[in-house]
């Protein structure tokens, strides 16, 4: 069904689902569809008709069971007789490689297509892809070009998209004011993402509190409830002003009621840091662990890697606890999620030098079966728990690539420093590689690439 998909490629895998969400066939799924009507429609020439049935296999939505095989054909059949829709459904799931097997060809020919015939949404996922380069190769001066073009057509997706690009200047020369009104367009036509990142921007980067906190609340009452954690978390840390720590209790209250999960972790690492009131590891332990009593899986997934790692201040490290946690509260996530997770608590008990080898190759073998396991995600998270086998693990890339010609031994030497810096240097948009070489982030991009 189509929240196995959302769930699949949301946290978990190498694309953003601030990018992939947008192009999901999200409106309009809670009905169920008369498949049987759609499919003599269909069978009679009606090439809406199989658009509209083909999406709902493709995705399963609409009361409809996913089947990518027929799918494929309704949608092909489509597609090929000119229905520009199909052209960009069938396009973006060769594009994501998510139900079908990715094709990057025939994504952009599909896509290509249906741009052609004035498609925004094909103007508007190709422009990203292409400037952005994160699933097809950049082409900046083409994507920017069709993203301009959707835009122009009154795309408020394709607003907030080229204004994200102009906010935070990665590929685009940075260009603030173009950004706020292309995000003021895109809130006078009812979305308030846009204002959510230029407040969260204007906020973090201390430019002026004032402007951030009121853009942060139009957002929120806009329905972006991703603002009020922002708010919330703004004013644990003191961004919003002289009585800044005053203000959590209120926005904390709002996310909570638009069932934003990440307040529990923000009322943990509260608790861990004393803010606002006494500091106690266990507590912020507690926060967490009640959070995912009540299903939060983003406080599951917290509790589970500060259990494993702990944090240096009052929080040891205990892997039994960590286990504890993921056998106790497992249902809350896919299978791929649980054999992730037991990787890394396994990995953080095999910290000896001996121990690399074995459990590189148990790590190894176990991706080879189901390739999905490496994401930079875990990637991440395999560095976190055991940062010395993450090193071990790419000392082999490197030599396998003529990067590198040390030992195979988990440390991170000048050698190993200059091999993975050459590699940084081939993942796209990253900069600043010899700053960032030995971040948790990176390496887990490394990892996964």
């Amino acid at each position: 069904m189509l929240q196995s998909g959302l769930r699949k490629i949301a946290l978990w895998g190498t694309v953003s689902c601030a990018v992939i969400c947008l192009v999901l066939p999200l409106a309009g799924t809670a009905e169920d569809l008369d498949a049987s009507a759609l499919k003599a429609a269909a069978e009679a020439g009606d090439m809406a008709a199989a658009n509209q049935l083909g999406s709902a296999l493709l995705w399963g939505y609409g009361g409809v069971d996913q089947d990518a095989e027929a799918a494929t054909l309704l949608l092909s059949k489509a597609a090929e007789a000119g229905d520009a829709q199909a052209q960009s459904t069938l396009g973006q799931a060769y594009l994501w490689g998510t139900p079908l097997a990715k094709n990057l060809a025939e994504a952009d020919r599909l896509l290509s297509a249906a741009v052609a015939q004035g498609n925004s949404e094909a103007m508007r996922v190709l422009g990203q892809q292409l400037i952005g380069g994160w699933v097809m190769p950049q082409d900046i001066d083409r994507g920017l070009l069709l993203l301009e073009e959707a835009a122009g057509q009154g795309d408020v997706r394709a607003k907030i998209a080229l204004g994200e690009f102009y906010l935070y200047g990665k590929p685009l020369a940075k260009d603030w004011e173009r950004a706020e009104a292309l995000f003021e367009e895109a809130a006078a036509a009812g979305d308030g993402a846009g204002l959510a990142a230029y407040g969260a921007m204007m906020m973090w980067s201390e430019k002026d509190w004032k402007a951030a906190e009121s853009d942060l609340i139009r957002a929120g009452e806009m329905g972006e409830s991703s603002a009020w954690v922002t708010l919330a978390e703004g004013a644990m840390y003191g961004y919003l002003g002289p009585e800044s720590r005053g203000k959590f209790d209120g926005f904390a209250d709002k996310a909570r009621m638009a069932g934003e999960e990440r307040i529990a972790v923000l009322e943990s690492q509260r608790a861990t840091w004393g803010i606002s009131m006494k500091a106690s590891g266990p507590q912020a332990l507690s926060e967490l662990e009640t959070a995912a009593q009540d299903g939060n899986v983003t406080a599951l997934l917290n509790l589970i890697s500060l259990q494993r790692d702990g944090n240096r201040y009052n929080i040891r490290k205990d892997p039994g606890g960590a286990l504890a946690s993921l056998e106790a509260h497992g249902d809350l996530l896919s299978a791929e999620q649980r054999a992730q997770y037991g990787l890394t608590i396994e990995a953080a008990t095999r910290r000896r030098a001996q121990d690399l080898p074995k459990m590189a190759a148990q790590i190894e073998d176990e991706v080879a079966a189901n390739p999905a396991l490496m994401t930079a995600w875990f990637g991440k998270e395999l560095y976190k728990a055991n940062p010395n086998l993450a090193i071990y693990m790419l000392q082999g890339d490197l030599k396998a690539e003529g990067l590198y010609s040390g030992a195979l031994d988990g440390y991170a030497g000048p050698r190993t420093l200059k091999g993975l810096y050459e590699l940084c240097k081939t993942l796209p948009e990253e900069e600043n590689c010899a700053e960032r070489v030995l971040e948790p982030e990176l390496i887990g991009k490394l990892l996964a690439r």
